[in-house]
């Protein structure tokens, strides 16, 4: 009985021992800026964390179909609303949950808007055990940045200093035609929406509810992501979880998506010209909610002014070479 003790407490002082360890790690390998070379994976879409605190007014999260459709600084040029697009390439409910948190830290957003093509990315058991893993000890998700290290990263303390003039949204001005025979049938059929989503979509929900944000599901155009019985499952879910739903696939007269010029890919995601169609029907939606302020002119924002006059000079100069 002795030596099982022995070898118990041997075994718990080892374990308490690497814990202890791995936490040091942790705090060393964190990202302590979110600039890409500090490690900070999806820049642009954490680009929010060194946003001005309590100035963001709407945060846009899913994969890359976000980032392409919605241009935050046309949101502000035509309704004076701060929109932060937190789009990442396949981005997966459980990082839309952890960007949606980091953007509840400093902020205070009337609506959060999920583009619905994360929603069918599938996530594991071992994706959702690993993800928990991460969030308590972050060594297992920087591992990989001790090729970076560097002597301020012994320093515990962060400081985010990158900023996205963009504010998340990313340009293509290529166009590829779409081919749209198989785009969007009428049927009653439904896709499976698996149990995990599910969870990720009512837990989302219940963190707006309990910060007052109006969560909102958007489908932004897509002739390959989208079809009706994607939709059919969203609408079926938005209804069950009392969350407004909005699908711009089937408002063909409100978003005029020209399937011949409006895509860069052939309709997996559209160029600017559709993005500026999407976020044309966006700002008068969110001007029509009532729950947001026009800030132009309020000097508290003047750097979403100056932003503005990088995005214009940039999208010109790109035009100009396309």
């Amino acid at each position: 009985m002795q030596k099982f003790i022995k070898h118990a407490l041997r075994d718990i002082l080892f374990l308490a021992i690497l814990v202890v360890l791995l936490l040091i790690l942790s705090k060393i390998v964190i990202p302590k800026d979110n600039a890409p070379e500090d490690g900070m994976p999806y820049a642009s879409a954490n680009g929010i964390l060194s946003e001005q605190a309590d100035t963001i007014d709407v945060v846009t999260l899913g994969d890359s179909v976000c980032y392409a459709s919605f241009i935050s600084l046309r949101l502000w040029e035509k309704h004076g609303f701060t929109v932060y697009n937190c789009g990442s390439s396949e981005q997966k409910l459980d990082y839309s949950e952890e960007l949606l948190e980091k953007a509840f830290r400093n902020h205070s957003p009337r609506i959060v808007i999920l583009e619905t093509s994360a929603i069918f990315r599938n996530i594991t058991l071992d994706e959702v055990l690993l993800d928990q893993a991460e969030k308590i000890l972050p060594v297992f998700s920087f591992h990989d940045r001790w090729k970076t290290l560097r002597t301020r990263d012994l320093d515990f303390s962060v400081h985010y200093t990158y900023k996205d003039y963009a504010k998340g949204y990313q340009f293509e001005d290529e166009a590829k035609a779409a081919d749209t025979d198989f785009y969007i049938w009428e049927t009653t059929d439904t896709v499976y929406i698996p149990m995990q989503n599910r969870s990720y979509i009512k837990h989302i929900k219940s963190r707006c509810d309990e910060k007052g944000s109006r969560l909102v599901l958007v489908s932004a155009p897509s002739t390959v992501n989208w079809n009706m019985m994607r939709h059919n499952s969203i609408e079926k879910l938005a209804e069950k979880l009392g969350i407004e739903y909005i699908d711009m696939n089937l408002l063909q007269k409100e978003v005029p998506i020209d399937w011949e010029k409006d895509t860069y890919d052939k309709g997996d995601h559209l160029n600017y010209s559709g993005a500026e169609k999407v976020t044309a029907y966006l700002g008068e939606y969110l001007e029509k909610t009532g729950l947001l302020t026009d800030h132009r002119g309020d000097p508290a924002y003047q750097q979403w002014d100056k932003d503005l006059e990088t995005f214009n000079r940039v999208i010109k100069e790109l035009l100009a070479r396309a």
